[in-house]
């Protein structure tokens, strides 16, 4: 009974904690709906108000794209596009082999294998839901924050589709118990680095994906 009562106020406590970092990312996510700028610069705040995670990230974690920063039009297109369909679900860790994958929706399969299709990597997965694109995950300083140690999730990997998904760096910093807020960058073929999206991944003790 009292470890059943002790286990019932730990997930109590890890799910009031995800809340409170949650509430702060929509506080954001409202000031960059009416000001990109600000609310980019406040993002980039919260951020770097992270710390690295304190435990290797193991199982299966909810996602949840926060914002987006292309270019000017290309974002909005996207944003129009996200709004109404957003196959990507989250993503999966290794914490031995230091490893993951993304997890979608099964409705967008047909268009993931019609622009990639020389990529081997799809894999079955619950039902309605499949994996595709790799990582290695590693601990490293920022890439926009080179004062900052964050765990990077490094698309740069053999069999990942070299002209899109090989050009990804996600870096993930935590806000709270369970709650992890990361930075997309992009490596353009004309140019250098960019941040391109913030995002949140969402877990729990049980790693059951936290809705």
């Amino acid at each position: 009974m009292i470890k059943d009562t002790f286990v019932k106020d730990r997930v109590r406590d890890d799910n009031n904690s995800i809340r409170d970092g949650i509430a702060e990312v929509r506080a954001m996510q409202s000031i960059f709906r009416h000001d990109r700028k600000l609310g980019l610069e406040e993002l980039n705040k919260l951020f770097r108000s992270g710390t690295l995670p304190e435990s290797s990230l193991n199982g299966r974690y909810a996602g949840e794209l926060v914002a987006l920063d292309l270019a000017p039009g290309l974002t909005q297109l996207f944003e129009w596009l996200t709004n109404r369909w957003l196959p990507w679900l989250g993503k999966t860790f290794n914490a031995d082999h230091q490893s993951g994958d993304n997890i979608f929706t099964q409705d967008s399969y047909s268009l993931a294998r019609f622009f990639n299709p020389f990529y081997r990597g799809f894999v079955a997965d619950q039902s309605g839901t499949y994996r595709c694109f790799t990582f290695h995950t590693y601990v490293a300083t920022g890439l926009a924050d080179p004062d900052r140690s964050v765990l990077k999730i490094d698309y740069d990997i053999d069999g990942n589709p070299s002209p899109t998904i090989r050009r990804i760096l996600d870096e993930l910093v935590q806000l709270d118990r369970n709650l992890y807020l990361g930075k997309a960058h992009v490596h353009w073929w004309v140019g250098g680095w960019q941040t391109v999206a913030y995002f949140l991944l969402k877990g729990n003790p049980d790693g059951i994906i936290v809705s």
